[in-house]
């Protein structure tokens, strides 16, 4: 019925000709290096054995195997993509059984009969939300036939129902069922063996360093074969170049490929449905792994993450006014793309993935309806799900170290404690989320308070509806955009053409892109700057009348105050973040040297705001003893953080404790500031509001 939705695309077939071009130039220009290689190796070998037969000495006799290693070094550089394989970690991974769960392999039986391919030779869960198919891979496996393991996220089942779960497997499996699809997996392993060979070289450099250590004049040979090897991976990566954006847009046909067999075999909905949920269910994981992460110092663990991430996936979906169906949010594509407001792209050269948006698009022109609907949780499949559930979360927890044993946190301690933590560091719900990116307007004059009032046209729904969110979003869309095109122009990010807003552009468009931007950046801050300002004149004219201007006057000078001492001493803690920031990095000493002068510099500028506020009663209850103690040893000498070759690991702790201690202070000031203000001006609108 739907047999068109499997056939290869006119463009899948364009990008699947075009990778195998791309091979092929490889492999000739590998066959050329090859040759030249072999020569090389011969006459190195030829020379050096008669030069160990006409001068009979030591020297000689080294420099001989030099020279005769010297070829063979380079050409196992060429072919040690042969001898090396690619097996996956399975240490965090549960392997399951038909015996341990029957219902996951009856789903898996129809699916593998559905889309006519093999069964797995394993199958695993782990604790991701997430679900692949992978093969423990060499040089060899592109000529024969190798069976695929694959892996669940128990993150995964416990956000999907049945059909979804199993739309997401015929997704995994519809990557190798169709003999059209073979060229595809054919070009993914070559890719990765060239990646390997160009890039993956730890251990033979481990090797020839080794070898070049053993004597000095084996050194001078290792030295020569690594420029020649250099010379060679630059041909091989300008080549491989060419492959690699082949392979990319090849991917993107197989994906959508492998969405059209989960639409046939399940129906197009359930793939939509969790497509846009698993973003949702990842962050509710993150969030949780978070908290227990602020409760490492209270020795407080749980036992089982999986029921909270329920809890708090369904938070966040009712705190953004999410429907819920079958038990679960129902994410819109409006939502899911609610941050992403970026017009630029590199016809996704850089993934090998399509875009979500693209992929839903296809699956809904589709529109294939589910023939039998199951929509029990998939989670409901699994036998002894807790068991498993409490493995996986202990493997969470296993890093972790606590000063004594923790005790173990139950649901409803959980609910309580994340509802009670997300009221503290929220504001209140009927800004929707505006105040998250933007700061109370401060950029009045104490005269504006003696001003007269006008009511507004505006309600406060109006104020902060979702219109008014967007230029938000799209204000960081419009910054993240100037920073990748200014990388672009700089050559950061080297490519020659990127598209924007769909149109073509090349990297002599990038100086006017840049300017086009910063007069858009500036529009949408004057748009939001007048927003906040009536916003302001709002809250001003509802404080007059419940005769309360005194209160917000206070409040709002207050929090001007601190806003503007928080941008001076955000500014210095940023500038000697930036300043430090080759500390965490590899650097020679004549570099090291060169960047201390501007870290001294920059930490002046810091020390003298840290003084400032250790020294500000209104910061007292936000430092404690034990911090004060710290900061005032920091403060009291003036460190080198270096000397002798080496970095002085005590003082440089000293000042990461300073630089993170303020950084949180400040935040916490200005924060605590704010949210005073705006839980003030919702009760103007709500007075039961607290």
């Amino acid at each position: 019925m739907h047999e068109n939705a499997l056939r290869p695309s006119e463009n899948f077939k364009k990008m699947a000709a075009k990778s195998v071009q791309a091979i092929t130039l490889f492999i000739a220009t590998y066959v050329v290096l090859i040759i030249f290689t072999l020569v090389l190796t011969a006459a190195s070998c030829y020379l050096g054995i008669k030069l160990m037969e006409y001068i009979s000495s030591s020297i000689t006799f080294i420099l001989g195997i030099g020279l005769i290693g010297f070829g063979f070094m380079i050409l196992f550089f060429l072919v040690k993509f042969m001898f090396k394989g690619n097996k996956l970690d399975r240490s965090h991974l549960l392997e399951i059984t038909r015996t341990d769960q029957p219902e996951i392999f009856k789903m898996i039986d129809e699916i593998v009969l559905s889309v006519q391919t093999d069964f797995p030779k394993k199958v695993y869960l782990s604790n991701e939300v997430n679900a692949a198919v992978f093969y423990d891979s060499n040089f060899w496996s592109m000529f024969f036939p190798v069976r695929k393991n694959l892996i669940i996220g128990f993150g995964l089942i416990n956000t999907t129902t049945a059909d979804e779960l199993r739309a997401i497997l015929a997704h995994e499996f519809g990557h190798f069922s169709q003999r059209s699809m073979k060229v595809g997996i054919y070009v993914y392993q070559f890719n990765k063996i060239i990646y390997d060979m160009l890039y993956d070289n730890e251990s033979y450099d481990k090797v020839t360093r080794g070898i070049a250590s053993a004597s000095s004049y084996i050194g001078i040979f290792v030295l020569i074969s690594d420029k020649i090897i250099g010379l060679m991976q630059q041909i091989l990566v300008r080549v491989y170049q060419v492959l690699s954006e082949s392979y990319s847009k090849l991917s993107h046909e197989m994906e959508f490929h492998a969405d059209a067999v989960a639409a046939v075999t399940v129906g197009s909905k359930p793939l939509i449905d969790s497509l846009l949920r698993m973003q949702l269910a990842n962050r509710s994981v993150d969030i949780i792994c978070n908290y227990y992460e602020r409760k490492i110092d209270d020795c407080v663990i749980s036992a089982n993450i999986f029921p909270q991430q329920i809890l708090v996936m369904n938070f966040l979906a009712q705190r953004n006014k999410l429907p819920f169906e079958n038990g679960f949010p129902q994410v819109s594509i409006g939502y899911y793309n609610r941050f992403n407001k970026s017009k630029i792209s590199f016809s996704n050269q850089y993934s090998s993935h399509p875009e979500t948006d693209e992929r839903i698009k296809k699956l809904n022109d589709l529109g294939i309806p589910v023939a039998k609907p199951s929509h029990e949780m998939a989670n409901s499949l699994l036998v002894d799900q807790e068991k498993i559930a409490e493995k996986f979360t202990a493997q969470i927890f296993q890093h972790a170290v606590y000063r004594e044993q923790p005790s173990v946190q139950q649901l409803s301690d959980f609910e309580a404690d994340f509802f009670k933590e997300n009221d503290q560091n929220s504001y209140p719900d009927i800004f929707n989320g505006y105040f998250d990116y933007r700061n109370p307007y401060h950029q009045f004059n104490i005269d504006a308070f003696d001003l007269p009032t006008i009511p507004s046209e505006l309600s406060i729904e109006e104020f902060f509806d979702d219109t008014n969110l967007s230029v938000i979003y799209e204000l960081k869309a419009l910054e993240a955009d100037l920073t990748t095109i200014d990388n672009i122009d700089s050559q950061v990010i080297n490519v020659k053409t990127f598209n924007y807003d769909g149109k073509k552009y090349s990297l002599a468009d990038c100086r006017a892109m840049i300017d086009y931007l910063k007069g858009e950046i500036s529009k949408k801050n004057e748009q939001l700057v007048l927003l906040d300002a009536k916003v302001f004149e709002y809250f001003r004219f509802l404080a007059k009348e419940n005769q309360t201007e005194a209160i917000f006057k206070s409040l709002s000078i207050k929090y001007k105050q601190v806003a503007e001492e928080f941008t001076v001493q955000e500014n210095a803690y940023l500038d000697l973040a930036n300043a430090t920031r080759f500390m965490h990095t590899s650097a020679s000493k004549e570099m090291i040297k060169r960047k201390m002068v501007v870290v001294k510099k920059e930490e002046k500028k810091f020390k003298d705001c840290l003084i400032a506020i250790v020294n500000n009663d209104a910061y007292a209850s936000l430092i404690n003893e034990e911090a004060k103690i710290a900061l005032a040893e920091y403060l009291k000498h003036d460190y080198k953080y270096f000397g002798a070759d080496l970095y002085f690991d005590e003082e440089l702790k000293d000042l990461f404790f300073a630089m993170n201690f303020f950084g949180g202070v400040i935040s916490e000031r200005h924060f605590l500031t704010k949210k005073e203000l705006l839980n003030f001006n919702a009760k103007l609108i709500n007075p039961v509001f607290s």
